[in-house]
């Protein structure tokens, strides 16, 4: 009898210390009971109880409920014309787990992200560039953290803060996936009416935006003195039915040094996207903008179409660590993706591309989140326009000190040469169109000039 009333407490036991799912016969024979037995105590335990397959290929798992949110959520994606669809629903359990089941059928990449079992290899990658993160992150934290009772810091949120955050409020995240119906809620009333607060009329942009950048020094936490770059996200509205989505950088005013060495670099960013835009690379539509003593430059969001419409993407951080860790570069990055089909071989030369005249320009930043890719039901996946490219070679130091800086770009590799010859090209194009922007300091067009001269040397010889 004693082991009767037991056996219910011992199953839950079992199923709460699994690494993976566990089969009716693994639990009759770790027990020591028989698989009848089994199947009676299972009827016992509720909605907890997750059950996967069917007859002797059926496994158990339990649910795992996180604060007061439940065990599942639905997740939308917005399309580009702004209407949502369920895409799949996500599961929490034991042990940290993770489970996706889709709506319709799976994406062509889902595979490359489960194991034998059918879980998820840690927390969906495609929900990892909607916590929030840098400078913006750091903003979102520093007001609504507290709200909902989750770390101020964001070093040290776990899996399930981001959860928590994500569907309550994760409107407006990058790309087009929404976590929970009162996520969704937020985010399609917010795309059916925009608020007026949200909006800059075109003609107000030198006027406004001196005034958000005041009103984010007043209120950021801390100091982007490490290399975050202060921004903002904003609406511009070019006409009553024209709407765009825009990421605003921005500098410290422009009569201190940092500001003025931050300016020259916004240069050569929009410099570097109009480049890469004329060659297929980059989005068209990037802005400098001098106004209030700050300059600014305003970058159309490619995720974004219109007042409501949504593209999904995804960054090689958050493909790479669901995968085989971070990549030593994104050259190695793109190999990665290859290796489990999510990458073709145009896409390898396109991002060969990239980073060599990343190289060629001196951007020292061209970490895994720094390159993205649309995220499409199939595969191959395709690159987004660029963007962050700019010469961080030059960037004041985390404390900000201005030191001399060696501009020594490697000459290709023989595999890459075709690439990086195309690179070159553009990179002596950027650096000839920094030399003569007079909105760029004296001191940094004699910087370009040098830089010029040194990538047409090099791509003489190879």
């Amino acid at each position: 009898m004693a082991r009767t009333t037991t056996i219910h407490h011992d199953i839950r036991l079992q199923l709460l210390g699994a690494r993976r799912p566990v089969s009716a016969t693994e639990l009759a024979s770790t027990l020591r009971v028989n698989r009848t037995t089994i199947a009676r105590a299972m009827a016992d335990i509720g909605l907890d109880l997750l059950t996967m397959g069917a007859t002797r290929s059926t496994r158990y798992l339990l649910r795992r409920s996180i604060r007061n949110i439940g065990n599942r959520w639905p997740i939308y994606r917005i399309n580009d014309c702004g209407q949502a669809a369920q895409w799949a629903e996500l599961q929490s359990v034991h042990e940290r787990g993770w489970l996706v089941n889709w709506t319709k059928e799976a994406p062509e990449w889902g595979r490359c992200f489960i194991d034998e079992h059918g879980m998820w290899c840690g927390f969906p990658f495609f929900l990892t560039d909607s916590r929030p993160q840098g400078f913006l992150g750091r903003l979102i934290t520093n007001r609504l953290a507290r709200l909902i009772a989750l770390p101020e810091d964001l070093r040290f949120w776990s899996d399930d803060d981001a959860l928590i955050y994500l569907q309550m409020l994760g409107d407006d995240q990058p790309g087009d996936i929404v976590v929970g119906e009162m996520s969704l809620r937020h985010a399609l009333a917010g795309a059916g009416d925009i608020m007026p607060t949200s909006i800059v009329l075109e003609e107000e942009r030198a006027e406004r935006f001196p005034q958000i950048a005041a009103h984010i020094a007043q209120n950021a936490p801390g100091s982007s003195a490490g290399g975050e770059q202060p921004k903002f996200i904003t609406w511009i509205q070019q006409s009553p039915d024209d709407y765009r989505s825009v990421l605003v950088k921005y500098t410290a005013p422009m009569d201190q040094t940092i500001g003025l060495r931050w300016a020259d670099l916004l240069a050569c960013e929009f410099h570097a996207h109009e480049v890469l835009s004329q060659s297929g690379h980059a989005a068209t539509g990037t802005r400098l903008l001098d106004a209030g003593g700050r300059r600014f430059l305003e970058v159309p969001r490619f995720d974004r179409k219109g007042p409501s419409g949504r593209h999904g993407v995804v960054s090689l951080f958050a493909v790479s660590t669901a995968l085989e860790g971070l990549p030593r570069d994104w050259n190695d990055g793109a190999s990665m993706l290859a290796r489990s089909g999510l990458l073709d071989e145009a896409g390898q030369r396109q991002i060969r591309m990239l980073h060599s005249f990343g190289e060629l320009i001196g951007n020292t930043d061209m970490h895994s989140g720094n390159l993205s890719f649309f995220l499409e039901n199939t595969i191959p996946w395709r690159l987004t326009p660029s963007y962050d490219m700019l010469p961080m070679l030059w960037a004041p130091s985390a404390q900000g000190e201005m030191t001399e800086r060696n501009f020594t770009p490697s000459p290709p590799l023989p595999a890459f040469r075709e690439e990086w010859q195309q690179a070159s090209v553009l990179a002596v194009d950027l650096w000839q169109r920094v030399a003569n922007d007079i909105r760029i300091s004296a001191g940094f067009r004699l910087i370009a000039e040098q830089a010029h001269a040194v990538v047409d040397r090099l791509r003489n010889r190879f």
